[in-house]
Protein backbone atom coordinates (compact mmCIF):
# COMPACT_ATOMS: atom_id res chain seq x y z
CA UNK A 1 0.00 0.00 0.00
CA UNK A 2 1.09 3.50 -0.60
CA UNK A 3 1.94 5.69 1.75
CA UNK A 4 -0.25 8.23 2.01
CA UNK A 5 2.58 10.56 3.30
CA UNK A 6 5.49 10.19 0.30
CA UNK A 7 6.29 13.69 -1.45
CA UNK A 8 4.13 15.26 1.29
CA UNK A 9 7.49 17.38 2.43
CA UNK A 10 8.09 18.12 -1.16
CA UNK A 11 4.66 19.52 -1.41
CA UNK A 12 4.47 21.50 1.96
CA UNK A 13 7.97 22.84 0.65
CA UNK A 14 6.94 23.88 -2.86
CA UNK A 15 4.00 25.54 -1.02
CA UNK A 16 6.06 28.06 1.29
CA UNK A 17 8.39 28.72 -2.06
CA UNK A 18 5.59 29.87 -3.56
CA UNK A 19 3.21 31.19 -1.02
CA UNK A 20 5.54 31.79 2.48
CA UNK A 21 3.65 30.99 5.54
CA UNK A 22 0.89 33.87 5.69
CA UNK A 23 -2.28 30.75 4.91
CA UNK A 24 -0.52 28.44 7.02
CA UNK A 25 -2.11 27.04 10.53
CA UNK A 26 -0.07 27.32 13.57
CA UNK A 27 0.35 23.67 13.58
CA UNK A 28 1.30 23.33 10.09
CA UNK A 29 4.17 25.87 10.41
CA UNK A 30 5.10 24.07 13.77
CA UNK A 31 4.78 20.83 11.69
CA UNK A 32 7.01 21.71 8.79
CA UNK A 33 9.39 23.86 11.13
CA UNK A 34 9.82 20.22 12.71
CA UNK A 35 11.10 18.70 9.43
CA UNK A 36 13.97 19.91 10.04
CA UNK A 37 15.14 18.19 12.37
CA UNK A 38 12.65 15.08 12.65
CA UNK A 39 14.11 14.13 9.05
CA UNK A 40 11.86 10.58 8.68
CA UNK A 41 8.62 10.71 10.64
CA UNK A 42 5.40 12.18 10.63
CA UNK A 43 5.53 15.76 12.54
CA UNK A 44 1.42 16.56 12.23
CA UNK A 45 0.75 14.94 15.23
CA UNK A 46 3.49 15.90 17.23
CA UNK A 47 2.73 19.65 16.23
CA UNK A 48 -1.08 19.32 17.14
CA UNK A 49 0.62 18.02 20.73
CA UNK A 50 2.74 21.11 21.37
CA UNK A 51 -0.01 23.30 20.52
CA UNK A 52 -2.49 21.28 22.22
CA UNK A 53 -0.04 22.03 25.54
CA UNK A 54 0.76 25.06 25.14
CA UNK A 55 -2.06 26.98 23.52
CA UNK A 56 -0.63 28.21 20.74
CA UNK A 57 2.26 28.73 18.18
CA UNK A 58 3.76 31.67 20.03
CA UNK A 59 3.42 29.21 23.73
CA UNK A 60 5.45 26.76 22.44
CA UNK A 61 8.12 28.50 20.89
CA UNK A 62 7.95 30.58 24.44
CA UNK A 63 8.48 27.53 26.15
CA UNK A 64 11.80 25.75 27.83
CA UNK A 65 13.88 23.01 26.61
CA UNK A 66 12.54 21.02 29.82
CA UNK A 67 8.52 21.54 29.18
CA UNK A 68 9.21 20.87 25.54
CA UNK A 69 11.10 17.54 26.38
CA UNK A 70 7.92 16.50 28.18
CA UNK A 71 5.50 16.66 25.28
CA UNK A 72 5.61 12.29 23.63
CA UNK A 73 7.57 12.44 20.62
CA UNK A 74 10.30 15.03 21.09
CA UNK A 75 13.32 14.20 21.45
CA UNK A 76 16.59 16.03 23.12
CA UNK A 77 17.21 17.57 19.61
CA UNK A 78 14.13 18.47 18.14
CA UNK A 79 13.35 20.22 22.18
CA UNK A 80 16.54 22.59 22.08
CA UNK A 81 15.52 23.64 18.52
CA UNK A 82 12.68 25.03 19.40
CA UNK A 83 13.34 26.49 22.17
CA UNK A 84 16.31 28.11 20.66
CA UNK A 85 13.94 29.70 17.56
CA UNK A 86 12.88 32.84 19.20
CA UNK A 87 17.15 33.19 20.56
CA UNK A 88 18.15 32.54 16.63
CA UNK A 89 15.35 35.71 15.45
CA UNK A 90 16.58 37.57 18.71
CA UNK A 91 19.59 36.95 17.58
CA UNK A 92 19.02 38.44 13.57
CA UNK A 93 17.14 41.62 14.80
CA UNK A 94 19.66 42.73 17.09
CA UNK A 95 22.82 42.19 14.04
CA UNK A 96 20.21 43.54 11.80
CA UNK A 97 19.86 46.86 14.31
CA UNK A 98 23.90 47.23 14.49
CA UNK A 99 23.89 48.37 10.92
CA UNK A 100 22.24 51.70 11.85
CA UNK A 101 25.18 54.01 12.58
CA UNK A 102 23.61 57.20 13.59
CA UNK A 103 20.87 57.76 15.54
CA UNK A 104 18.83 61.27 14.17
CA UNK A 105 15.65 61.36 16.06
CA UNK A 106 14.07 59.68 18.82
CA UNK A 107 12.26 57.62 16.51
CA UNK A 108 15.52 56.30 14.76
CA UNK A 109 16.29 55.49 18.65
CA UNK A 110 13.12 53.63 19.55
CA UNK A 111 13.75 51.67 16.35
CA UNK A 112 16.88 50.76 17.08
CA UNK A 113 16.42 49.37 20.35
CA UNK A 114 13.24 47.75 19.86
CA UNK A 115 14.51 44.35 18.81
CA UNK A 116 16.59 44.04 21.88
CA UNK A 117 13.50 43.63 24.07
CA UNK A 118 11.30 41.26 21.85
CA UNK A 119 10.54 38.72 23.82
CA UNK A 120 11.68 39.42 26.59
CA UNK A 121 10.18 38.21 29.60
CA UNK A 122 12.19 40.13 32.02
CA UNK A 123 13.42 44.06 32.26
CA UNK A 124 16.38 44.68 31.27
CA UNK A 125 18.52 47.68 30.77
CA UNK A 126 21.03 48.80 28.00
CA UNK A 127 23.79 51.42 27.47
CA UNK A 128 24.55 53.12 23.66
CA UNK A 129 27.51 55.45 23.78
CA UNK A 130 27.32 57.45 20.86
CA UNK A 131 29.46 60.52 19.62
CA UNK A 132 28.65 63.99 19.77
CA UNK A 133 27.35 63.47 15.91
CA UNK A 134 25.14 60.80 17.13
CA UNK A 135 27.34 58.03 15.79
CA UNK A 136 27.09 54.44 17.90
CA UNK A 137 29.99 54.15 19.19
CA UNK A 138 29.04 50.63 21.65
CA UNK A 139 25.76 49.02 22.89
CA UNK A 140 25.72 47.36 26.31
CA UNK A 141 23.76 45.68 29.05
CA UNK A 142 24.14 46.99 32.00
CA UNK A 143 21.66 45.03 34.09
CA UNK A 144 18.29 43.19 34.56
CA UNK A 145 15.39 42.33 36.42
CA UNK A 146 14.47 45.70 38.38
CA UNK A 147 17.63 47.77 38.99
CA UNK A 148 17.33 50.70 37.37
CA UNK A 149 17.42 52.52 40.86
CA UNK A 150 20.77 50.56 41.89
CA UNK A 151 23.89 52.96 42.22
CA UNK A 152 25.78 50.18 40.85
CA UNK A 153 23.57 50.54 37.78
CA UNK A 154 24.51 54.07 37.55
CA UNK A 155 28.40 53.84 38.59
CA UNK A 156 28.40 51.17 35.75
CA UNK A 157 26.97 53.31 33.18
CA UNK A 158 29.43 56.17 33.94
CA UNK A 159 32.03 53.46 34.32
CA UNK A 160 31.59 52.05 30.76
CA UNK A 161 31.21 55.38 29.35
CA UNK A 162 35.04 56.60 30.47
CA UNK A 163 35.90 53.20 29.12
CA UNK A 164 34.05 53.84 25.51
CA UNK A 165 35.84 57.36 25.80
CA UNK A 166 32.20 59.06 25.03
CA UNK A 167 30.33 61.85 27.14
CA UNK A 168 27.49 61.12 25.34
CA UNK A 169 24.59 57.99 26.11
CA UNK A 170 21.04 56.69 25.77
CA UNK A 171 19.96 54.32 27.59
CA UNK A 172 16.53 51.93 26.95
CA UNK A 173 14.86 49.37 29.31
CA UNK A 174 11.67 47.58 28.89
CA UNK A 175 8.19 47.51 30.46
CA UNK A 176 7.66 43.62 29.96
CA UNK A 177 4.26 43.20 31.00
CA UNK A 178 2.84 47.01 31.01
CA UNK A 179 2.48 49.88 29.18
CA UNK A 180 5.41 52.03 28.21
CA UNK A 181 4.46 55.04 31.07
CA UNK A 182 7.02 56.08 32.65
CA UNK A 183 6.80 54.86 36.40
CA UNK A 184 8.34 57.06 39.49
CA UNK A 185 11.39 54.80 40.05
CA UNK A 186 11.95 55.62 36.26
CA UNK A 187 11.75 59.78 36.93
CA UNK A 188 13.95 59.11 39.71
CA UNK A 189 16.24 57.04 37.78
CA UNK A 190 16.74 59.04 34.78
CA UNK A 191 16.63 62.56 36.73
CA UNK A 192 19.62 60.64 38.76
CA UNK A 193 21.21 59.52 35.82
CA UNK A 194 21.33 62.82 34.17
CA UNK A 195 22.73 64.62 37.42
CA UNK A 196 25.29 62.00 37.24
CA UNK A 197 26.73 62.68 34.14
CA UNK A 198 26.31 66.28 33.93
CA UNK A 199 28.90 66.51 37.17
CA UNK A 200 31.16 63.86 35.21
CA UNK A 201 31.35 66.30 31.69
CA UNK A 202 28.49 63.95 30.09
CA UNK A 203 25.29 63.84 28.15
CA UNK A 204 21.85 61.62 28.24
CA UNK A 205 20.74 62.18 24.67
CA UNK A 206 17.44 59.90 25.68
CA UNK A 207 16.01 57.44 28.03
CA UNK A 208 13.85 55.47 25.67
CA UNK A 209 10.66 52.61 27.20
CA UNK A 210 9.67 49.99 25.63
CA UNK A 211 6.55 48.65 26.90
CA UNK A 212 4.16 45.77 25.36
CA UNK A 213 3.00 45.18 21.63
CA UNK A 214 6.18 47.62 21.44
CA UNK A 215 4.62 50.72 22.29
CA UNK A 216 7.14 53.51 23.16
CA UNK A 217 8.15 56.69 25.34
CA UNK A 218 11.12 58.96 24.49
CA UNK A 219 12.26 61.32 27.73
CA UNK A 220 13.37 63.42 25.38
CA UNK A 221 10.42 63.71 23.64
CA UNK A 222 8.22 64.34 26.48
CA UNK A 223 10.72 67.16 27.62
CA UNK A 224 11.85 65.45 30.79
CA UNK A 225 15.66 65.25 30.47
CA UNK A 226 15.88 69.53 29.39
CA UNK A 227 13.78 69.78 32.65
CA UNK A 228 16.37 67.61 34.43
CA UNK A 229 19.40 69.84 33.14
CA UNK A 230 17.66 72.70 34.14
CA UNK A 231 17.57 71.56 38.22
CA UNK A 232 21.13 70.91 38.06
CA UNK A 233 22.22 73.71 36.36
CA UNK A 234 23.36 76.04 38.84
CA UNK A 235 25.13 72.35 39.90
CA UNK A 236 27.54 72.18 36.71
CA UNK A 237 28.78 74.24 34.19
CA UNK A 238 27.79 72.35 30.64
CA UNK A 239 30.43 74.06 28.80
CA UNK A 240 33.63 72.60 30.03
CA UNK A 241 33.43 69.11 29.04
CA UNK A 242 35.76 66.99 26.55
CA UNK A 243 33.22 66.74 24.12
CA UNK A 244 30.46 69.04 22.82
CA UNK A 245 26.79 67.65 23.39
CA UNK A 246 24.95 65.24 20.80
CA UNK A 247 21.48 66.42 20.08
CA UNK A 248 18.84 65.02 18.11
CA UNK A 249 19.12 66.26 14.32
CA UNK A 250 15.13 65.91 13.99
CA UNK A 251 13.09 65.94 16.67
CA UNK A 252 9.79 64.49 16.65
CA UNK A 253 6.36 65.79 17.35
CA UNK A 254 6.34 65.57 21.24
CA UNK A 255 4.38 62.29 22.29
Amino acid sequence: MANAHNGHRSRVRERVRKEGLTHFQDYQVLEYALTFVIPYKDTNVLAHNLINKFGSFSGVLEADEDELSEVDGMGEVSAHFLSHLLKIHQFYEMDKAKKVQILKSPQDSINYVKPFFKDKMIEELYLICVTPLNKIVSVEKICEGSASESPVCMRNIIDKMGRAKVSNAIVAHNHPKGTCSPSESDDKFTRALTCNLAMNGCFLLDHIIIGENEQHYSYRQGGLIDKYREEVSHLVVFGKIAQPEAKYEVDNDKK
